[in-house]
């Protein structure tokens, strides 16, 4: 028993170290892709459109990093109604900074909508996908099994 105890124990922090590695490598994952579509904008001249597309991703990453946040302050901040009422408050925080950045961008920046959706829409699908090819590598399915971190592989 007591052997379990302490295997459960470095099991837990390896989680949350893949975990913190599993969010990285998913923004990481998400720069390089909004580099490389500002750089292939550019590359054809489409200034306005590489500004729309890099500021597109460049939302689509801070709500990602503030949606990070708030699961974190989540599970480690205090249970209850309190915990309800902090992830509400930070959800909607989240969608007004969002929503007063990208009409600052079309309104005052005048940057090519088309762009700015392009760079929102593909840097969360582009997430998406290395969630998906995670999972399908842990052969655990999102999220692999009960205790895993998303990405975490164990061996048999």
């Amino acid at each position: 028993m007591r052997r379990r105890a302490r295997l459960d124990a470095s099991r837990v922090t390896s989680v949350l170290d893949e975990q913190d590695r599993f969010v990285k490598r998913t923004e990481w994952g998400a720069l390089a892709l909004a580099a490389a579509g500002g750089l292939v904008l550019a590359l054809f001249g489409r200034w306005g459109w590489a500004v729309g597309y890099l500021l597109g991703c460049a939302v689509s990453l801070g709500n990602f990093h503030l949606i990070v946040r708030g699961v974190r302050g989540l599970v480690a901040g205090p249970p209850g109604a309190l915990a309800k009422r902090r992830a509400g408050i930070g959800a909607a925080l989240r969608f007004l900074i969002a929503a007063a950045l990208l009409v600052l961008a079309v309104v005052v920046l005048r940057v090519n909508v088309l762009a700015l959706l392009a760079g929102l829409m593909l840097t969360q699908l582009g997430m998406i996908v290395y969630w998906l090819l995670s999972s399908v590598h842990t052969g655990n399915g999102p999220g692999g099994e009960a205790g895993d971190a998303p990405g975490s592989s164990r061996p048999l």
